[in-house]
C-alpha cells in the first residue's frame, strides 16, 4: 500500500470541533485513485494531482452531522508549505461553509465547495513566501 501516514488534526476556530483526516502517499498515482474514488470520479493518469482534499460521506444539510468528513492528501514528494497552506485552504473553506454560510443554495456554496482553487493558490503561495522569508532573515529556527 502506498499511503505511509494516517493522522488528524481537529480545530475548534469555528465553534465546532471540526476533523480533518490527513493521509500520506509515497506513490502520487495510488493518491490520485484515492482522491478520484473518493469524489466519485473515474482515475485519470494525466489528470495532475499532487494533494487533494475530498468531502467523503457524513454531509446532511442543513447541519453536517458527525461531518463533513474531510480527508486531504499529500505526496511525500510535494511536502511543502506551499502544498499544505494549499490543501488546508481547501479544508477550511468547506468547514466554514459548514458551519457559518446560511443555507445550502446560497450563492457562496460555489466558492466554498466548488471552485476556490485560485484561493488555495494565493494562500498556498502567500504562505510559503512569507515562511521563506521568516527563515532567510533567521527569524525561524533552521532544521
Amino acid at each position: 500500500m502506498a499511503m505511509v501516514a494516517r493522522f488528524r488534526v481537529a480545530t475548534r476556530a469555528s465553534g465546532i470541533r471540526r476533523q480533518v483526516w490527513v493521509h500520506v502517499y509515497d506513490d502520487v498515482d495510488e493518491l490520485a485513485r484515492a482522491h478520484n474514488k473518493d469524489r466519485g470520479r473515474p482515475y485519470d493518469p494525466d489528470e495532475d494531482i499532487g494533494g487533494g482534499l475530498a468531502s467523503v460521506g457524513g454531509w446532511h444539510w442543513p447541519q453536517p452531522d458527525p461531518g463533513p468528513v474531510l480527508v486531504m492528501r499529500l505526496w511525500t514528494k510535494q511536502l511543502t508549505t506551499r502544498t499544505v497552506a494549499h490543501e488546508a485552504t481547501h479544508a477550511a473553506a468547506v468547514l466554514f461553509f459548514a458551519d457559518h454560510v446560511g443555507g445550502w443554495d446560497s450563492r457562496a456554496r460555489t466558492f466554498f465547495l466548488g471552485d476556490n482553487e485560485t484561493l488555495a493558490y494565493l494562500i498556498g503561495d502567500i504562505t510559503s513566501e512569507v515562511i521563506g522569508g521568516l527563515y532567510r532573515l533567521h527569524l525561524l529556527p533552521s532544521s
